[in-house]
């Protein structure tokens, strides 16, 4: 029925979706048929049109929120229930990994500019299966994929230097024979040893700008006429690689000093880069880089690299929270990073300030202009990978006018719909990306009277508390008024 299936023979079983497309987008729309089912598995309650209920997806001991939504139809006068997660960015991550033999084939047989439909054919065919719990509107989900064993890559690092975009444009890495002095160099030579399905990283002005998938083992091969722009060593050996960039790029100063003086490879004794082309990383090195950044990963990489995490008894979904580092690294990181930038802080300042963002994560900071009350944090959040360009760091200038909360959480317009603010925007990116780290910036809020604009969200910060394993607070926005509950976590 539409892609939804139904096996009485497994107890419990709500209804199997075989995965299309909108289960990497935004969710999936159930068919009438499976009404009834849904309703016996939320207790017999059955949702009105318009209206939409939190649910959550357990999968693997790991809870995904969702929500159960009627979608009203205007030009029928109806409705049709779905499932959706659209700012769900952890959940639809980990669909395109699981279901990369389907992501795969959509993504590359589907057109952008028609809404004519693809199908996965049933021999690759991968499912979806969703149980009831004893508890209404909490749902068991396991998944069927086609269970293609993925082989662990090997890891490499280029150093590209100008000729980046020849190659990433090329679809290949290239490295003379030999030396202008006839001799054999070995990160040139290297480009022999990587197999078909390796992952590489490939840095070029100062920044890792793509991760690399390679498509053919290296051969001999004349230089490429895209980089032939030199007379010595006509005669190199050619890789050919499948290039994904990386959203937004990772600079060097980004990856923490620690890290690259544990490595060495393509680092040397300061952590600064080496001279040479190709380089070996140790699996540890390139699982922490992935780790650390997973979100700027394309999916395709991002099937490559999962399968070089360790597995645990009880597997959790990902866990880019956990701390390859302690507490004094990070500080130093971020000390050192913020010098990088030619700005300089006694480090003490560094410290109170991580130790206050740890303690609550709001803090004022006051001194006289020109002292880099901003700058500290925009260089602190972008150090542990919070930037505009992602989304992570939002800074709002506060003007002398506002008087209430709405300049920064929103209003509801004169057509009765609700008109995001600032902060909202950001609180909503935060609470559908929970293991990533966000910054609002409130730029000279002496400006205007704090206890107007800000005192509504100055409570809400106040009634935090720990609760069944995370932190709650009270209701920022209500359902009535912005469409769905807000709070602060």
């Amino acid at each position: 029925m539409r892609s939804w299936y139904k096996d009485s023979y497994l107890n419990n079983l709500i209804g199997r979706k075989k995965v299309d497309w909108s289960i990497f987008q935004h969710g999936t729309t159930i068919p009438k048929e499976f009404y009834e089912d849904f309703e016996k598995a939320n207790n017999n309650h059955s949702l009105t049109i318009g209206e939409r209920v939190d649910v959550d997806l357990i999968i693997e001991d790991k809870t995904f929120q969702a929500k159960l939504f009627y979608v009203p139809r205007k030009e029928n006068n109806s409705g049709s229930l779905q499932i959706r997660y659209d700012e769900n960015t952890a959940l639809k991550d980990l669909l395109k990994e699981t279901f990369s033999t389907t992501y795969q084939y959509l993504t590359e047989n589907r057109q952008e500019k028609t809404k004519k439909p693809v199908y996965t054919p049933d021999d690759m065919a991968e499912y979806i299966d969703f149980y009831q719990t004893d508890k209404p509107y909490v749902y068991k989900v396991e998944f069927q994929p086609k269970g293609n064993p993925v082989s662990k890559p090997s890891f490499w690092w280029v150093n590209q230097g100008q000729t980046y975009r020849q190659e990433k444009d090329g679809g290949f890495l290239w490295a003379p024979q030999q030396s202008k002095q006839g001799r054999s160099i070995n990160h040139h030579v290297r480009l022999l040893e990587a197999n078909v399905g390796d992952v590489v990283f490939c840095y070029s002005s100062t920044q890792l700008k793509s991760v690399g998938i390679v498509k053919h083992t290296a051969v001999e091969s004349p230089k490429p006429s895209a980089i032939a722009n030199h007379d010595w060593q006509r005669d190199g050996y050619l890789l050919e690689v499948t290039y994904f960039e990386l959203e937004p790029v990772i600079r060097k100063e980004e990856i923490p000093e620690v890290w690259r003086l544990e490595e060495g490879g393509p680092f040397d004794v300061n952590g600064n880069l080496k001279q040479g082309y190709f380089f070996q990383l140790s699996g540890e090195f390139a699982n922490k880089l992935f780790q650390q950044f997973r979100q700027r990963f394309a999916p395709e990489v991002k099937t490559k690299m999962s399968a070089y995490e360790p597995k645990h008894e009880n597997p959790e979904v990902h866990n880019p929270s956990q701390d390859y580092l302690s507490s004094k690294d990070v500080i130093n990181h971020i000390d050192s990073y913020i010098k990088s930038k030619g700005f300089y802080y006694p480090k003490e300042e560094i410290i109170n300030l991580f130790l206050a963002l740890k303690t609550k994560p709001f803090v004022i900071l006051s001194g006289i202009s020109g002292t880099g009350k901003t700058k500290i944090i925009q260089w602190f959040a972008e150090s542990v990978g919070a930037t505009e360009e992602n989304g992570q760091f939002e800074l709002i200038p506060i003007r002398p006018d506002w008087n209430d909360g709405s300049d920064l959480l929103g209003y509801v317009d004169i057509k009765g719909d609700f008109k995001m603010g600032p902060l909202t925007k950001v609180i909503k990116r935060a609470v559908g990306n929970p293991d990533l780290p966000y910054f609002v910036l409130l730029d000279e809020m002496n400006l205007a009277r704090v206890e107007y604009y800000f005192s509504d969200i100055l409570s809400v910060m106040e009634s935090r508390k720990w609760q069944n394993g995370k932190v709650v607070s009270s209701k920022l926005l209500t359902e009535e008024v912005a469409g769905e509950d807000l709070i602060l976590s």
